[in-house]
């Protein structure tokens, strides 16, 4: 009769106590050995993935490289019967319209006629001023005079001349509507009190550049003081306007 053999069962060769029947230090390397197995499988399966997925990219690249391909060859096919049609056409078009002049002529657009534009409004005409060519006198003992293009007015009296801008103001809007009338009274009326005064200085900027009045939206008056020294400074005794483009 013959027995079959059995494996010798692992000889511990660690010391044990009286009474240990389990060798801790067997079970450790046992666990350490089954750990080492697991991580090898992991990482041979990984390798197996990256493998798969590699094959998986280079067979979805070649077959978009094969589609472009093949649709390059069908624009390229279709640019070249684009191309030699418009020749067909061109000949056909020519034959219909000798074969039919009647109708090409039936298929010509229609004229429309275009509406006449209305003329341009004029533009407005400069305020003009109401007083006679050369010189004249107003109340109160001013005097003025009237050019082509512009009135000065003189004032060079104690009660009148002045260094303060709110005074000219005053005077300005006494004054100037006997010269240019009421379409400049009424543009004065509709300014604010203090409106030309905040202008710019009366005795080193407004000599220069003027005080601005607005008239309509094409003109407006503009007033230059003019100034003569004094004891005290310079002094406004006349003013010089004149209708501007605005």
């Amino acid at each position: 009769m013959q027995l079959t053999p059995r494996h010798s069962p692992q000889i511990c060769t660690h010391e044990r106590g009286v009474g240990t029947t389990v060798c801790l230090h067997c079970r450790k390397e046992a666990r350490v050995a089954a750990k080492d197995r697991r991580r090898r499988l992991m990482l041979r399966g990984a390798a197996g993935a990256i493998v798969v997925a590699t094959g998986l990219a280079a067979t979805a690249l070649g077959a978009t490289a094969l589609r472009d391909r093949t649709s390059g060859k069908r624009a390229t096919a279709g640019a070249a019967i684009t191309a030699a049609e418009p020749t067909t056409t061109a000949k056909d078009s020519t034959r219909a319209e000798t074969d039919s002049p009647s109708r090409a002529s039936a298929q010509a657009p229609a004229v429309v006629p275009v509406a006449a534009t209305k003329p341009s409004v004029a533009k407005q005409s400069p305020p003009a001023p109401i007083i006679q060519m050369g010189a004249s006198s107003l109340a109160g003992g001013v005097s003025a005079e009237r050019t082509d293009t512009a009135v000065t007015l003189s004032f060079d009296q104690p009660m009148t001349r002045t260094r303060r801008p709110e005074k000219f103001e005053q005077f300005v809007r006494a004054t100037l509507p006997s010269i240019y009338g009421k379409k400049v009274d009424s543009a004065l009326t509709a300014m604010p009190a203090g409106t030309l005064a905040k202008q710019g200085d009366l005795i080193t900027e407004l000599p220069t550049r003027g005080m601005r009045i607005p008239v309509d939206s094409a003109w407006e008056i503009r007033v230059f003081p003019e100034t003569r020294r004094g004891v005290e400074g310079p002094l406004v005794v006349r003013y010089r306007a004149s209708a501007v483009a605005r």
